[in-house]
């Protein structure tokens, strides 16, 4: 018996750690023949583990000519009540990567996957946000895990119809985390239809939120973000400062005065001097500290910009 065959003949096991590890390596080897039996096992079995397997197992496999039927078991897995086996349904849809799945994905982006409990095991004792109570929430354990493996997953696809349901996640005053991966989501979509709301995002109370948001406008390249990242360069955590300066240099040409502006008050950062070195002309750059000249009042920094402008030979 060849190990393919080993592996099928357990997924009937009756022994539960056999038919685990047999799910489990169905995914690992992509054995397509093995994907009618775990559509079974996630709609069927009795046992959650086996059923968060089997759903992770079609994401891996995702053999395009039974790709429907996998959509469609993996629809169902949505609705599983194990919190592992909604957001590995999520997980298995995003591997994928098939539009048609936007539609499902942006339905699990919504506060009611939410839950809470006293328990470190979001699975037991689970009690939904609107039921928790004000003690629950402040004291309790709280699991994002299906709308954050959904709006990962939406990313993952990056359709641009994905963009309202990652806003509403990025109206989630609830959980910051969720916030982040909904940036980053947007980040790879890289659709300018998120700026808007990056922008906003830039002035969460979290630090996390606030670099990622950036993160995400270096990838969208959007020059309506030029100001709103120069302000972000004062935030008081790094990690934001990298994260907005990189997305500065990113947008090019469009933000090149802001950008010229910097390296005049920071001119020892090599970033802004190999940016400056390599997409400026020495015309561009006489005509900005130019204009800086003019419109500086601290006499010291006159000065100073005369001097930059002197050895330029403007």
């Amino acid at each position: 018996m060849s190990d393919n065959e080993e592996i099928l003949n357990n997924l009937d096991s009756d022994d539960l750690s056999e038919k685990k590890k047999a799910v489990f390596k169905t995914g690992e080897k992509k054995i397509k023949v093995a994907v009618p039996k775990l559509i079974e096992l996630l709609k069927d079995d009795e046992d959650k583990v086996v059923r968060n397997s089997a759903a992770r197992a079609l994401g891996k496999i995702a053999d395009e000519d039974q790709k429907n039927k996998i959509l469609n078991a993996l629809e169902v897995g949505l609705e599983d009540p194990d919190i592992r086996v909604r957001a590995n349904s999520c997980w298995a849809l995003g591997k994928i990567g098939d539009r048609r799945a936007v539609k499902l994905l942006s339905k699990m982006v919504d506060p009611s996957q939410r839950f809470y409990t006293m328990s470190a095991d979001p699975t037991s004792d689970q009690i939904s946000e609107a039921e928790a109570s004000d003690q629950l929430k402040e004291e309790g354990m709280k699991s994002s895990d299906v709308i954050i493996a959904a709006v990962k997953a939406l990313g993952r696809i990056g359709d641009p119809d994905a963009i309202d349901a990652l806003e509403r996640a990025l109206d989630d005053e609830s959980d910051g985390q969720v916030r982040c991966a909904a940036c980053l989501a947007m980040g790879k979509i890289g659709s300018k239809d998120a700026t808007p709301s990056l922008l906003n995002a830039l002035k969460d109370q979290y630090w996390y939120v606030r670099r990622d948001a950036a993160k995400a406008l270096k990838k969208i390249k959007d020059q309506r973000a030029i100001y709103s990242l120069e302000s972000l360069l004062d935030d008081m955590y790094d990690q934001v400062k990298k994260s907005a300066k990189k997305a500065l240099l990113a947008i090019g040409e469009p933000a090149n005065r802001v950008i010229f502006g910097l390296f005049l008050k920071n001119p020892q950062d090599e970033d802004y001097r190999q940016y400056i070195r390599e997409n400026l002309s020495r015309d561009e750059i006489i005509s900005f500290i130019e204009e800086y000249i003019e419109k500086e009042e601290d006499m010291e920094k006159k000065k100073r910009y005369r001097a930059f402008l002197k050895r330029m030979g403007g």
